[in-house]
C-alpha cells in the first residue's frame, strides 16, 4: 500500500532555494521510503502555487547584473556563492555567470499553473533552463519551447493567470514572507529549503490524520 500525501508549495520558478527546496523534498520520499516493505510508502500530490520574489518586474525583465547590485549590492557575489555551495550538496550545478537576464516570473509560473499533471516537470525544466543553461525564461520563445516539450499551449490560458492571482492573493492572506512554503496536508507549514530529516515526523502526522480521516 502506498499512501498519498498532498503537498501545497508556493515557489517562484527563479527562486534558487526553491530549486534546492526541491530536490531535498524528493531526498525525502527517498529517505522516508528506504528499507520499509511495500506495503508502508508514500508518494506526494503536489500543488504548485505562485509566489513573485519580485512583483514589480517589468514583462522585459532586468539585466542580472544590475539587478544582483540593486537588491544586495557588495553582498551579491558572496551570497549567490554560498547558494552554489549548498547546491553542489544536493546535486545541483548553479551556472550563476551564465544568467543574463532576471526575467518577470509571471508566464513561467502561469505555465506551470495550466500544466495539471505534468507541473512538476515543467517547475523542472523551468529550474534547469534558468539555473544551469542560463536561458530567459522569460522569453516567450524560450516557454514556447518548454510548453511544446510536454504538449502544452503557450501562452497559458486565462485560467492559469486568474490562478495565479488566486495564489498571490493566498500568499498575503498566509503572510508567507519567502519560499518554498510547503504546506502538508493542509495542516502544517514548512518554510524553507529544509534538509529531508525535517519532513520524515511531518509524513508521520500527515499519515497517520489520512489513516483516521
Amino acid at each position: 500500500m502506498t499512501t498519498t500525501i498532498r503537498l501545497d508549495i508556493f515557489s517562484d520558478v527563479i527562486c534558487p532555494w526553491c530549486f534546492i527546496g526541491k530536490r531535498r523534498l524528493e531526498a525525502a520520499v527517498g529517505l522516508y521510503n528506504s528499507g520499509r516493505p511495500d506495503t508502508n510508502l508514500i508518494t506526494l500530490d503536489i500543488t504548485w502555487r505562485g509566489f513573485l520574489l519580485n512583483p514589480a518586474m517589468q514583462r522585459s525583465g532586468m539585466d542580472r547584473k544590475a539587478y544582483i547590485n540593486a537588491k544586495f549590492g557588495a553582498a551579491g557575489a558572496s551570497f549567490y556563492e554560498r547558494i552554489a555551495g549548498v547546491g553542489k550538496e544536493v546535486g545541483i550545478d548553479f551556472d550563476f555567470a551564465a544568467i543574463t537576464r532576471t526575467p518577470d516570473s509571471r508566464p513561467a509560473l502561469s505555465l506551470v499553473l495550466s500544466a495539471g499533471g505534468k507541473a512538476s516537470d515543467v517547475k523542472q525544466d523551468l529550474f534547469d533552463a534558468y539555473f544551469l543553461n542560463g536561458e530567459d525564461i522569460g522569453d516567450d520563445a524560450v516557454l514556447e519551447r518548454i510548453a511544446r516539450q510536454h504538449g502544452l499551449a503557450y501562452p497559458a490560458p486565462d485560467s492559469a493567470l486568474n490562478q495565479l492571482e488566486q495564489d498571490l492573493a493566498e500568499v498575503s492572506r498566509l503572510g508567507i514572507q519567502g519560499v518554498p512554503f510547503i504546506i502538508v496536508e493542509g495542516e502544517w507549514a514548512v518554510s524553507g529549503a529544509h534538509a529531508p530529516e525535517t519532513f520524515l515526523p511531518l509524513f508521520d502526522a500527515a499519515i497517520a490524520k489520512i489513516n483516521a480521516a
